[in-house]
């Protein structure tokens, strides 16, 4: 799946909401049958993604104008922010776009998303065989906003030949965080010169399963962020602590710019990090013979973040009934089987990725298996205000410059400034 961030605080001028808003409240109207639909044409917004995944798009999109009879044209932006930004306050958007997880509550509260559910209903779409995370990503109070095409989830990747020749074999990484530390103290003493036992991407978007694992959300119910109680300070301490031991550390401290590099490039041992970065590492360092678990449980109970994007239908379309069945088609089993199996993404229905034995893969099972209970990177509109303030805060309790309670409340004070100066 390609994550794109996308960050609009200012997304449209009040006049294109207003409108956006009243279309939302129109009844749906569904074809009784996809043909009777048959020659209209609707537009798709996509960003660019890889061969592989373009070439499985337009065979999806063959196969959806073969079986209704309506045409698609694709809209691929190259910058998505300022392109998607322009062609919605313009009222050029396409009928069907791309919605990143993180964005879905900011969308859908500018009204420019129009709520799927009197469509599903009137469809009889079955929402049970999706990953409820994906499905839940895109909700926002109490209406759901599109439709997830596949999802991402964080695993433990290893190095075999490095944790072999330390002694050790893939059993005796611990499937609990308590236990992970000292783990690494043992792997610290038997690696080669330079090479360090774990590698962190030091952001929310990694951590957040953490922060919450002790009951605690990083964004309340008034979209506050909520970063530094006591549980939440608990759950990330012992990052902290190994970091200052130097049993984790970060990309640009062995100078890489990200997790993905300094593992293949065989700088660390373990990462946590996406099942994005298994074809990263196949392609560009094809000598390093790498093995995956799920990431360790916290607590007895699993955790893992969940990045997934949606098909969603613009409120502003003169063909609301021709984009829904493009949603429907491209999220039922036929539709998903082209696409994930042609892009190698994990689809987000639980029938296919069976379907495609996923479940049985030696590198995307414990991604698979997070389907089921990770964490989606969505948290409400204010989520990119208190991912900002935690990414900045972090590294200067990673560094000890601050400890992670002066770092957290800094976080937290800095970022509800910013939340009630948009809210006045």
């Amino acid at each position: 799946m390609n994550k794109k961030r996308i960050s609009l605080s200012v997304l449209l001028v009040s006049s294109l909401v207003f409108a956006a808003a009243c279309g939302g409240d129109e009844e749906a109207q569904v074809a009784s049958d996809p043909t009777e639909l048959e020659g209209k044409e609707i537009t798709v917004g996509t960003w660019k993604g890889t061969d592989a995944e373009v070439r499985a798009f337009d065979e999806l999109l063959a196969a959806f104008t073969e079986e209704t009879g309506i045409t698609v044209k694709k809209k691929v932006y190259n910058d998505y922010q300022t392109q998607l930004q322009t062609d919605l306050v313009g009222g050029t958007a396409p009928d069907v776009f791309y919605v990143d997880a993180f964005l879905a509550p900011e969308l859908s509260k500018q009204g420019v998303l129009e709520p799927l559910d009197q469509y599903i209903e009137q469809a009889d779409k079955d929402l049970g065989d999706f990953y409820e995370p994906a499905i839940n990503a895109f909700k926002s109070d109490d209406q759901l906003f599109g439709l997830p095409k596949d999802y991402s989830t964080l695993g433990l990747y290893y190095n075999k030949q490095m944790i072999e020749e330390a002694g050790f074999t893939a059993d005796d990484i611990p499937t609990e965080m308590e236990e992970l530390p000292a783990f690494l103290a043992e792997l610290q003493g038997e690696l080669p010169s330079g090479v360090v036992p774990a590698i962190t991407t030091s952001e929310l978007a990694r951590h957040m399963f953490v922060l919450q694992s002790g009951g605690t959300d990083v964004v309340d119910g008034d979209g506050k962020a909520v970063l530094s109680q006591p549980d939440q300070i608990a759950a990330l301490q012992p990052l902290i602590d190994a970091y200052q031991d130097k049993l984790i550390q970060r990309p640009a401290d062995l100078g890489q710019g990200w997790a993905g590099d300094s593992f293949g490039a065989e700088r660390a041992a373990i990462m946590i990090e996406g099942n994005w970065a298994i074809s990263h590492i196949e392609q560009n360092f094809p000598d390093v013979e790498m093995g995956t678990k799920e990431v360790p449980t916290i607590g007895g109970d699993s955790g893992s973040m969940m990045f997934t994007v949606s098909y969603s239908l613009n409120s502003d379309s003169n063909e609301k009934a021709a984009g829904w069945e493009f949603i429907n088609y491209a999220t039922s089993q036929d539709g998903m089987k082209i696409w994930s199996e042609g892009a190698g993404v994990l689809p987000s229905l639980k029938s296919i990725a069976e379907e495609l034995n996923l479940q049985d893969d030696e590198l995307k099972a414990p991604f698979v298996a997070a389907g089921a209970y990770a964490t989606p990177w969505q948290k409400g509109d204010s989520l990119s205000i208190v991912a900002r303030e935690y990414n900045n805060l972090l590294p200067a309790a990673l560094t000890g410059d601050m400890t992670l309670e002066e770092a957290m409340k800094r976080a937290e004070d800095a970022a509800n400034k910013d939340i009630e100066t948009q809210l006045q």
